[in-house]
Formats: structure tokens, sequence, C-alpha cells
């Protein structure tokens, strides 16, 4: 029998990988896998951390979920490279954990707190595909404390690891094939991820991310632009030749030259 042939989707798509993991059945198919622990009971939470005053920031979570025995989890598909995915779950679990202690209660009844980081692009500060981070002294390298946990898993690792199976369908690149996955568990998540893709609420999703992916990539443009320019009105006032200058911010001659017309006529004005 020949299998149909569907829409794809990545799993990496923040709306599908949001409609895949609000299902209880597959998010806990992949907690179970990327924590390595049996789980029992799953809530879901509102993923809308309110701010407590004006001031504060508000948060919007992917994911977020806690155990039968009150521990929470975070769950979170970063697509682009922000350069804020560190501090930016540090606050998220901070955050949670401020939101969830009562008054009267005591410090010993804070639970533990995880945050799972799936980042779609090579992040240098973890190496490894399945990184874990914990609390620990930094002289005798003991463990202080599991009650914060930070799992990032860097699908762009070129080290491989079989121990997640889950890491197959995320760097699916092509299409969603039932018949390439042998766990029971991945084969009914290739179903509903098949069905998703054809979902026209996915679609409009799709469309926001490629829109976001294109204001990322013209503010990146833009940043790399000015330091360009910065850099060469620097060195022209330092005296340094503007050969060197062209060789060293890999920039045209004509170039050079347009950034300094532009500089002497603000400069003039």
């Amino acid at each position: 029998m020949i299998e149909e042939k569907c829409p794809f989707v990545p799993l990496t798509s923040d709306g599908i990988f949001k409609a895949l993991f609000r299902n209880e059945r597959y998010l806990k198919d992949f907690l179970e896998d990327v924590l390595k622990e049996k789980i029992e009971g799953l809530t879901y939470l509102d993923t809308y951390l309110e701010k407590e005053d004006i001031n504060k920031k508000e948060s919007f979570l992917d994911v977020l979920v806690k155990y039968a025995d009150g521990n929470y989890v975070i769950v979170e598909m970063q697509k682009f490279d922000k350069g804020d995915i560190i501090p930016r779950m540090f606050y998220y679990l901070g955050k949670l954990a401020y939101k969830t202690l009562k008054d009267g209660e005591d410090y010993n009844s804070i639970k533990k707190f995880i945050g799972i980081g799936v980042l779609n692009y090579n992040d240098t500060n973890f190496e490894k595909l399945h990184n874990i981070c914990r609390l620990y002294d930094v002289d005798t390298k003991k463990e202080v404390t599991d009650m914060l946990e930070i799992h990032m898993i860097n699908l762009q690792s070129k080290k491989k690891n079989d121990k997640l199976k889950w890491i197959k369908l995320f760097k699916e690149e092509k299409e969603w094939n039932m018949s390439k996955y042998s766990d029971e568990e991945l084969k009914a998540a290739v179903k509903e991820l098949k069905r998703l893709s054809g979902d026209p609420e996915i679609s409009a999703v799709m469309d926001k991310e490629f829109k976001e992916k294109l204001d990322i990539k013209l503010m990146k443009t833009e940043f790399k632009e000015e330091k360009e320019k910065e850099d060469a009105i620097a060195f022209h006032k330092n005296g340094v030749s503007d050969d060197i200058i062209c060789k060293s911010l890999n920039i045209t001659q004509e170039k050079l030259e347009h950034i300094l017309k532009e500089n002497n006529e603000s400069e003039s004005e």
C-alpha cells in the first residue's frame, strides 16, 4: 500500500510544536525520553505568566506543565538565535518559582523546576546534542541542588546522541513517513504531525514565523552595516589606509568612499 503524501511542516515550527506537545500523550513520551524518568500525571497550566506590576516583564511560554508530585516543567522551542536563551530560561524558571510559593509556606516546600529548550540553531555554549545544567560548587564540583535543572537540546550539534529517540522527528526536513519509525509512540506522533501539517491554522503560524525570520535577518543586516560604518570611520580618522580598511572590513573601495562621504556631510550639517 502506497502511503498518501501529506503537506510537510517540521516539528521545529512554532505552531506545530505547540499543537503536538499540548497533547498529553506526546508530551509525556517526549519528557520521559529527555528526562529519563517515569512521569505520573501531567497538568497543563496557563502559559502566560502575568506581571506583578506595570513595570515588570510579562512572559509567554510554549508549554508549561505540573507533575502529580508538584514539580514544574517548561518546554520552549527556539527557532532563531536571539542571543538570550540562557537568561530568558532562568527568568522564566525564577518567575515561576516566585509565583508558586504561597504565603506562610516553608521554603523547603518549593518543588523542582525544569526548563527544556529545543534549539534549532548552533549555540556554541552547548556543544553536545543534549546538555544538562544544574547548580554546583565551582571548587568541589559537587552538585548543590537539582531543584533548578535546565536541558538544552542543540539540534545543530555535530555530536550524536542515540539515547534521544525524539531527535529523529525534530531533525526531519523532508516528509512525514510513518514507515521510517519503529517506535510505536513516534509512529503515533508522525500520524498526528501529518494531520497537523494540513491544518490551516498551522499554515497561518508558519506565515508569521517566516515574517519573523525576515525581520531578524533584516535587523542583523542593519546592525552589521552600522558596525561597518563605525569601524570604517574610526579607522580612517586614525590614519589607516583605505586598502587596509577595505580588507579588514571586507568592503569595496566604492562602499568605503560612500561611508566617508556620508559621514563628512553629516558632520558638516
